[in-house]
């Protein structure tokens, strides 16, 4: 009964890997450009009260993007993804999320019945110590994975910028 559970787990995990459900995410950023809106979600006294601030996330995000060679744009338009930074924090733990949303719509439906979707997203938890900079740094992290996704997607951008 064992050795069947450990067969049915591998050939599941054979699958989701074929259907690109866990293991990476880097296809859907195929040409996805070089321009991002940025979006921190709103803080809540949690996250507060340990001195993390939208700044400090908005200033870390922005210059990973500029550190990469992105643009950075304020002009949201159905053409222009945006990275979205979520954070809460729950007593001695903190969950961090850092998301791509992009306009998309169904080739069956018309155009003006699309909507913003999460085309890309890595999640990062831990403990966070009374120390804002946890949370920084596992931001940092997530950057790291999206970087590393965006360039296997598109690998003559990384050339372009060596």
């Amino acid at each position: 009964m064992r050795l069947k559970r450990i067969v049915l787990l591998l050939v599941l995990s054979f699958l989701l890997c074929k259907t690109n459900l866990l293991c990476g995410q880097f296809n859907v950023l195929e040409n996805i450009g070089d321009k991002f809106c940025v979006l921190i979600e709103i803080l809540g006294e949690d996250e507060k009260k340990i001195g993390l601030t939208e700044k400090r996330l908005r200033t870390v995000t922005e210059l990973r993007l500029r550190r990469e060679g992105m643009k950075v744009v304020t002009e949201v338009t159905r053409k222009t993804p945006f990275i979205y930074v979520n954070v809460s924090v729950v007593g001695p733990v903190y969950d961090i999320a850092l998301e791509i949303h992009e306009w998309v719509e169904l080739e069956r439906i018309p155009i003006t019945h699309g909507t913003i979707a999460t085309t890309w997203n890595k999640a990062f938890y831990g403990g966070h110590e009374r120390d804002p900079e946890r949370i920084v740094s596992g931001l940092d992290q997530l950057f790291d994975a999206f970087f590393n996704d965006y360039y296997k997607a598109n690998p003559k951008e990384k050339e372009a910028r060596e």
